[in-house]
This record gives C-alpha cells, structure tokens and sequence, in this order.
C-alpha cells in the first residue's frame, strides 16, 4: 500500500485532484474545496504590526470592538519559508538536469527566483510563487488561501507595550564618548500570551501529497510576527476541524469572532476548550452535521490525521515522506511541462524572450508581480 492511502482514511479519495498513469494532474480546476479550521494560539508574547513600530495592527469591528488583525501573508509567509526548508530536505528544489536528478537546490532562496525552472517545487505550487527574471518570467497561483486572522477580545485585553533601550557594550545606556546618557528608548506593544485567533485555509485543487506537505507546513510552524530572530515560539497552530463542499461556505475569523462575542457577552474569558466548541459549533452550521471531520476521541476524525502526520515526521529516516514527496516532485514536474512554463525533456529554458543582435536576452513580457514576490516585515 503506498504511503499516502492513508491519508483517505481521514479525508476519501475524492476531494483531491485525479491520478491517472501515475501523475496527479495538476491542470484540474473542478468544484470543491478543502477548508481547514484553525486555532492558533499564543505561547509568547508575539509583535503584529505594520508601518506604526509602536502599535499592533487593529480593526474596529460593526459591535463596537477594537480587534488585534493579522493580515493573511504574516502568516503565510513564515509557513510557505518552512515549505521551501522541508522541500529542501526532499532534495525537491533545484532545475533537473538531463539525467532528472535535482541541482542548483542552494540557489532557490525565499522570494528570489531567477527563472521559471526554479519553480518546480511543491512549495511553489501549493502557495504561489513568481519569477521575475528577464527572459524568463513566470507565475503560480496560490492553492492555499489564507484568511484574515482577527482576535475574539478587545486589543486593550490581549495587548500589552513595554519600553526598552539600547545598550552599550559595558550593558548601559551612558555614551562612552561623552559620558552622558544616551536617548535610545523606543516601545514595542506585544500581544500577549493565551491569545486565540480562530483562521481558516481555503485549499483548492491539490494533490494527496500537496495536502501533506501544507499540513505539514502548518503544523510545525510556530514563530510568527516581527522580530523571529530574536523572540522565541509564539503560537501554537491546533487544526480543529476540515470542511468540505462543492462551495465555500461564508465562514470566516471575523464572524467567529462577532459569534464569540454575542454568545459569550465579553464576560467569560476563552480557553482553548471553549474556542474550540465555537469554531466547530460554527463549522457545523455552514457545512452540515457529518460534512466535516472534527476534533474527538477517533482514529478517522481530525485528532487521527494529525497523529498520522506526526508519526510520518517520528518515522528514522522518514520512508513515507521521503516516497510522497517524490510523488509530489514528479507531478509539479509533469504540470510545469504539460503548460510549457519549463522545456520538455531537458533543463533548458523555455523561449519567453528573444536575442538582440548582443546576444543578450530581452524580456518581452510584463508579469505583473503578486505580494507573494513581496518581502514580509513582520
């Protein structure tokens, strides 16, 4: 039995795009999503902000409330860099040489592509990725799509700004040149611990093995916000439920949070449990009793998927993994050459430019550049 049969146990067959001689195509473009509730959870002071350095990003919302917001690429952007790391280590990077056998994998870096070979990962195909090299310009839309993240509490609640300084080498804030104190203090608003922020993914058209890897993305990602290189873990990613339909059902962040407030009145503070019971409360009532998978005591239900993707990372040597992501190479493989983005049978380039008379490439495309190309400033 291949590796990935087990995932149907939890989700069937049918949700995912068809496999035929071996291939998944990838052309597919059917009804029917795959949504994914989450919860993700705050276990560190986390910093969300934007063009303000002091203030964390806000919305008001239609009851009143000032809400902490994350936009969708805050969180995107830190799971899609663990996907590149992981495909990494399935040696699933990198422009096939004559022989089929991956090179060059050092040279495809977050955000920078130099040309459409390169995007022959699954990274690239499950969350989107662009190539703007002269000559050679190439784009892949997303088939994650990520909601906006709001808070169920007040921003004054959740929220807390401390004052720091810089200091000097001798540990104090005295200018050694002059002797006096130097004016180095600036503030950072954090949003605090025991935080919750119900968010959903929207996936469509993907492969089984496509699905593992955003999961497995998802799931081992935990550091989120500005300053990763300096704060520790700060959220915990707890997947709650997945909905499936032939249409995606008008359930969001926002009207988790509106329901928690006019169900809870703002007087009972959430825990993980009670969170939980909402989002699947809510889960249920767009999709239908039995139309989703949820989170109980049961091998085929949402706690068994998530015990089968840990055991695949537990494995010595990871074997499973190692046999779904060669799956998955060799379908975004077969995808990139059945719509001429990359040359059929070698490593060579496609013609999306022409020779001047210098024998310089010129580009004679525009490709307009999606956010995706954009760098995230936490």
């Amino acid at each position: 039995m291949a590796a990935i049969d087990r995932l149907f146990e939890f989700i069937p067959k049918e949700h995912f795009i068809g496999k035929k001689n071996g291939i998944h195509d990838l052309r597919e473009n059917k009804i029917g999503h795959i949504k994914l509730a989450l919860i993700r959870e705050t276990t560190n002071p986390l910093i969300i902000r934007s063009t303000d350095s002091e203030a964390t990003i806000t919305m008001i919302s239609v009851d009143g409330r000032e809400l902490v917001e994350i936009p969708p690429r805050k969180l995107k952007s830190r799971e899609k860099l663990l996907g590149l790391m992981i495909c990494r280590e399935f040696d699933c990077l990198g422009k096939l040489d004559e022989k089929g056998n991956r090179i060059d994998s050092e040279s495809v870096r977050y955000n920078s592509f130099e040309g459409a070979e390169y995007l022959n990962n699954p990274n690239s195909i499950v969350f989107g990725d662009t190539s703007t090299k002269a000559g050679d310009t190439a784009g892949l839309v997303s088939r994650a799509i990520y909601d906006w993240a709001y808070s169920l509490r007040d921003v004054k609640d959740i929220t807390e700004k401390l004052q720091h300084n810089a200091l000097s080498e001798a540990g104090t804030m005295i200018d050694e040149k002059t002797g006096e104190m130097r004016q180095s203090l600036y503030s950072t608003e954090y949003v605090l611990p025991n935080t919750f922020f119900p968010h959903f993914i929207t996936i469509d058209n993907i492969s089984p093995e496509l699905f593992v890897h955003l999961l497995s993305c998802v799931l081992n990602q935990h550091r989120y916000g500005a300053q990763t290189t300096t704060n520790a873990n700060n959220l915990t990613n707890h997947l709650v439920a997945i909905g499936l339909a032939p249409f995606e059902k008008p359930i969001t962040s926002y009207t988790v949070s509106k329901a928690w407030n006019e169900e809870k009145n703002k007087i009972e503070p959430p825990t993980i449990q009670s969170v939980k019971t909402l989002v699947i409360c809510q889960m249920e009532s767009a999709y239908g009793a039995g139309k989703i998978f949820k989170d109980k005591e049961n091998e085929k239900t949402v706690e068994g998927l998530l015990t089968w993707i840990k055991e695949l990372w537990d494995e010595k040597d990871k074997p499973q993994l190692k046999e779904i992501y060669a799956q998955a190479a060799k379908d975004c493989d077969a995808y990139l050459k059945t719509i001429k983005m990359i040359a059929e049978g070698s490593s060579a380039k496609g013609k999306r430019g022409k020779k001047s008379k210098t024998g310089e490439t010129t580009d004679q495309t525009e490709l307009e550049v999606s956010d995706e190309s954009l760098p995230d400033i936490g």
